[in-house]
């Protein structure tokens, strides 16, 4: 009577915390907040969203993988969770002093000490699988439709176009007193100009620095790599939608740190091709001015 009670017990604990962890996997998943943002306001696909829970929603192939593959280690974490949070309050209960006031003698079991070993590393090697299947595809690279060639500096970035070299595009931190109305909210992702690239469209970006270690850094299109002075590193992507999109700096490169961040204006084949002709047409940008504009833009919070 009592082991049946005991087994009533355990699964009644064990419903209770899946039943949470199956509800709070569902909410981070779907994101009900970023949803709504991106079907009421498309302006907002490139911005975190408040009370965001999970990554920004897949705006290139690859970053969809990444979602996938987050998303299956979120309900595996959340298993191993339930699981041992099950077993602790089960054992907290069962094995509580007014109704043990003498200790079992137990100490070893040779049997459960060898499943708390094996399981857990079939669990890594089974994650192990599609974590080198992502980064082989992220380290393998299709045959670029558009190469944009990306320098970090202090504290900006500078974007070219090999084939194209009339295009130089500096791009900086809006200062205080550029900012209008409701764009004091963003006021830290917000740039002068930006880096402009084609949607539905392999496109190889070549990273470098002209100074210290950098990072380019874009979770919305699923974008990371250093950018590190005297080294060119390389990733890929393809966009699957049109829009503006925001990352920083993620590596502590000096003062400024915090006011460099990266703006990424995604547009219709078409209108990437007629924004080169336009930029060609323009004299060069000249490199020395943005630099002393930059260092003066420490601000203080509002």
């Amino acid at each position: 009577m009592r082991s049946r009670r005991d087994l009533f017990i355990f699964i009644a604990i064990a419903v209770v915390i899946t039943g949470v962890a199956v509800v709070f996997a569902l909410i981070t998943m779907n994101d009900v907040t970023q949803r709504l943002a991106d079907k009421t306001n498309p302006a907002l696909i490139g911005m975190p969203t408040d009370w965001q829970l999970n990554f920004h929603l897949p705006n290139s192939a690859f970053q969809g993988s990444l979602t996938e593959f987050h998303n299956v280690l979120l309900g595996v974490d959340l298993f191993i969770c339930g699981f041992v949070s099950t077993l602790i309050i089960f054992a907290i209960w069962r094995f509580r002093q007014s109704k043990n006031p003498v200790p079992a003698t137990i100490s070893h079991n040779s049997a459960l000490e060898i499943t708390w070993t094996v399981v857990p590393a079939l669990i890594l090697v089974l994650v192990a699988i599609p974590s080198f299947k992502l980064l082989s595809g992220y380290t393998h690279f299709p045959k670029a439709g558009v190469v944009l060639r990306v320098t970090g500096h202090q504290w900006y970035w500078e974007y070219q176009y090999p084939g194209h070299p009339k295009i130089d595009v500096v791009s900086q931190i809006l200062s205080d007193d550029e900012l209008k109305g409701a764009q004091t909210r963003n006021r830290l992702l917000l740039v002068d100009n930006y880096a402009m690239l084609p949607a539905h469209t392999n496109v190889l970006i070549q990273i470098t620095s002209g100074d210290v270690i950098h990072s380019f850094f874009v979770s919305s299109l699923g974008l990371q790599k250093y950018a590190v002075p005297g080294r060119t590193n390389q990733i890929w992507v393809n966009l699957d939608r049109q829009g503006v999109f925001y990352g920083q700096c993620n590596q502590l490169c000096g003062i400024d740190h915090a006011f460099m961040p990266i703006g990424i204006k995604v547009v219709s084949k078409e209108a990437f091709a007629d924004w080169l002709k336009q930029q060609e047409s323009k004299p060069a940008t000249q490199l020395d001015k943005p630099a002393l504009r930059t260092a003066a833009l420490i601000r203080t919070p509002l």
